[in-house]
């Protein structure tokens, strides 16, 4: 992974009227007309040369104008998310398009109460599924949602004479995460040391499972912040461990990306996860090597 940490932000205008400039972004809004002759705000979306996909994103906004909206923009096309100020007709939120039209994952307030003309503090974090929006550091907004490595954008809208100024443009990134779910005895630990997490390490991943926890908090608090802000879910389901079958089932109801691992003694899945990725393994040498290969290939196509 790149050290975005040390990288110059530049910021290119795909779209409307915008300017960048020793670090602060301009959107000068304008207006046209549709064909019955109806006045549009025309928007603005301004790229960076910075790809995210897990950590904090930060900046001050200046709006002269309480519908006035800018947006951070994750992901592209229809798998858009957008998180900001003025998201569907709510003063802050995070909203994901669906196909046709954005929907509400989380949004709160009205722009009746939003003080204009005075600068903001926006903070982004983004841990594995996990989005949190914060105003002035007062959290706002907080969803579940599959963020993907992809350049940040910029998004603006406005009306004529009410120019949106954008400075302090942070980006802290940090690591992907892969949580392990298996059992933690000699057989597993070694499948875990030997195999998983050598590849997940090669493949930029930090990787971690419930027995590596040293905190004073409960471990199924640990257990769900960890399935919460990875970025993948790695389970061994070849033994019947309701522990396992806990962990797993948690991290389906958050749409967590998940790769399973069975040995082949296993006669079969059990229904409900039938259809999910699965690499089946022989508990030998050789058995090892190929799991290895198949969970590097699983891991290319989905990161």
């Amino acid at each position: 992974m790149n050290d975005k940490k040390n990288m110059t932000i530049k910021w290119i205008t795909l779209a409307g009227k915008a300017e960048a400039k020793n670090g602060v972004i301009t959107y000068t809004p304008t207006i046209s007309k549709d064909t019955q002759g109806n006045e549009i705000a025309q928007y603005a979306t301004v790229a960076s040369n910075i790809e995210f996909e897990n950590g904090t994103i930060s900046f001050k906004v200046k709006l002269l104008d309480k519908t006035s909206r800018c947006q951070i923009v994750f992901n592209s096309g229809n798998k858009q998310v957008h998180v900001g100020i003025n998201t569907n007709q709510f003063l802050f939120g995070i909203i994901k398009f669906n196909g046709q039209q954005f929907e509400n994952l989380d949004v709160t307030g009205s722009s009746d109460n939003f003080n204009i003309d005075e600068e903001i503090e926006v903070i982004i974090k983004v841990f594995g599924s996990g989005v949190s929006l914060y105003i002035d550091e007062v959290l706002v907004a907080s969803a579940y949602t599959i963020i993907e490595m992809a350049p940040i954008e910029l998004f603006f809208t406005g009306y004529e004479g009410n120019n949106i100024v954008v400075s302090n443009f942070k980006v802290e990134p940090v690591k992907p995460r892969a949580f392990i779910v298996m059992q933690f005895t000699n057989e597993y630990n070694e499948l875990y040391e030997e195999v998983i997490k050598p590849v997940c390490e090669s493949h930029g991943l930090d990787c971690n499972r419930a027995d590596e926890f040293y905190t004073s908090t409960p471990i199924l608090a640990d257990i769900i912040t960890s399935i919460k802000e990875c970025t993948i879910i790695i389970a061994d389901i070849t033994e019947n461990n309701p522990n396992v079958f806990y962990e797993l089932g948690y991290a389906h109801a958050v749409s967590k990306p998940t790769i399973l691992l069975s040995e082949r003694k296993r006669d079969k899945l059990p229904f409900d996860i039938s259809s999910y990725r699965t690499i089946f393994y022989d508990n030998t040498i050789a058995g090892k090597t190929k799991v290895e290969k198949n969970l590097k290939k699983f891991l290319e196509n989905m990161l």
